[in-house]
């Protein structure tokens, strides 16, 4: 790959491109899926209604080098449906993911199985990463299934860690974690 440090980066799977957002690419459609409980439950945090010149500054102030937000677009029509943030510790050698998928047209369609398999390919094989770790909360059913099924190993339970949005009540955060050792053994055997 071509990709240096700082520059945007560009993933193709069969069915989406993954690319760095820019200034273009923050749009009504964004800053919807930002204000959308149903989709910002997901994260356990409150839906956020940004202006586009704040939406833009935090898009902006990823430096695609140690942190980025990744655009997840169909390549068939060229829509938005979701995104990716990434946090690389380079000292420690690892990276926390998280995904949100917007556009409710596409959820429960492997979207996030297709595209986080780009993702890691990209961070273990050309950052040369050691680990890769999310942190979904234990309400969040599908990014659940989504680790399991892609050979991530929930590491911690943290129980009653988060507030939680919708109510009074408490939420485990849990940590799910794979290496890159495991990450490549991994696509071995579905290569065979």
């Amino acid at each position: 790959m071509s990709w240096q440090p700082g520059n945007l980066l560009e993933l193709n799977t069969e069915r989406f491109q993954l690319r760095s957002m820019t200034r273009e690419d923050v749009t009504e459609t964004f800053t919807d899926w930002l204000a959308d409980p149903e989709v910002m439950v997901g994260l356990n945090m409150p839906r956020k209604r940004l202006t586009r010149p704040q939406a833009v500054r935090w898009v902006l102030n990823n430096d695609n080098r140690t942190h980025f937000i990744i655009l997840v677009i169909d390549r068939e029509n060229q829509h938005p449906v979701g995104f990716f943030t990434i946090t690389i510790n380079g000292a420690h050698l690892y990276a926390e993911t998280a995904v949100v998928i917007g556009d409710h047209d596409y959820w429960g369609k492997n979207v996030v199985i297709e595209t986080r398999t780009a993702l890691l390919d990209f961070l273990f094989e050309d950052i040369g990463l050691f680990k890769v770790i999310g942190r979904p909360h234990g309400r969040n059913f599908s990014s659940i299934y989504n680790y399991k099924a892609m050979g991530f190993t929930c590491e911690a339970i943290m129980r009653k860690q988060m507030r939680s949005i919708e109510g009074d009540g408490r939420l485990d955060q849990l940590t799910f974690g794979i290496l890159q050792s495991e990450w490549r053994e991994r696509k071995k055997g579905s290569a065979t």
